[in-house]
């Protein structure tokens, strides 16, 4: 299946797409089936309305989040080296004149960097070429990496287009380097897609996860109002979720 297949299919059944299409299913169905109508209409509208408020969201993000963080100072215990996933970039921007790390990545890269300071592990960074200018998402986390952390990136793997591909591509690298021990790094509720990719290649896995959802208890009503930002979350959990089955059934 093309990627730009996987991306329609995705565009269709996550949020709010999915949401829409049940709402205008309820409306053509307004004069031929009123049960069914009905059935569409309020469940596009009440769970879109759920998806974005932030409790859900929330709720949906901590349940992916089952590998906790590492306690710094961090020791190294068999590791010997760091894999960064790659999470998107912004292409050619006007004040750098060139490419940088999407929001996601850079987030990856800065723990990254955290973490390669504390062990001096060599780093991988992994991702394929995703814009029109044939830029790799790894080769703009290894500028950044080396340019703005001071972090040698030691491999990149420059093929990759999704998280599975990440993990076959890189752990190919790793062992033809004799590595079978890594750390981990990318968001926390990715990690458990992550780590089950990378294990099923027969790399043992630290997970190195970053980006925590906050564990604070809110007691402002704007918590309970909702936010767009909340829906970004739940298609984000959602995505996750899907993608699991998905590799499981595929891989």
């Amino acid at each position: 299946m093309s990627l730009s297949i996987i991306a329609v299919i995705k565009a269709i059944i996550l949020p709010p797409t999915i949401n829409f299409i049940s709402i205008a299913i309820g409306l053509l169905l307004i004069n031929k089936n009123k049960i069914l109508s009905r059935l569409f209409l309020y469940s596009g509208a009440w769970l879109l309305l759920l998806f974005c408020l932030p409790p859900f969201s929330d709720l949906l993000l901590k349940s992916l989040e089952k590998y906790p963080a590492l306690e710094p100072p961090v020791v190294i215990n068999n590791e010997q080296a760091i894999v960064v996933l790659a999470a998107g970039i912004s292409p050619y921007t006007k004040e750098y004149a060139k490419a940088i790390d999407g929001a996601a990545t850079l987030q990856r890269n800065r723990y990254a960097a955290f973490l390669y300071k504390q062990t001096n592990l060599p780093v991988l960074v992994t991702g394929g070429i995703i814009d029109l200018e044939n830029t790799s998402e790894a080769s703009v986390m290894a500028d950044t990496l080396n340019n703005s952390f001071n972090v040698k990136v030691t491999w990149q793997e420059e093929m990759a287009g999704n998280t599975a591909e990440s993990a076959i591509y890189s752990s190919a690298m790793l062992k033809d380097n004799d590595i079978d021990t890594i750390f981990l790094v990318t968001h926390a509720w990715h990690m458990p897609r992550s780590v089950m990719m990378f294990e099923q290649q027969g790399i043992k896995v630290t997970p190195a996860p970053t980006m925590f959802t906050s564990d604070v208890t809110y007691s402002e009503w704007s918590y309970y109002v909702p936010v767009a930002s909340a829906l970004y979350d739940v298609r984000i959990s959602l995505h996750e979720y899907i993608g699991m089955l998905w590799y499981k059934l595929k891989y």
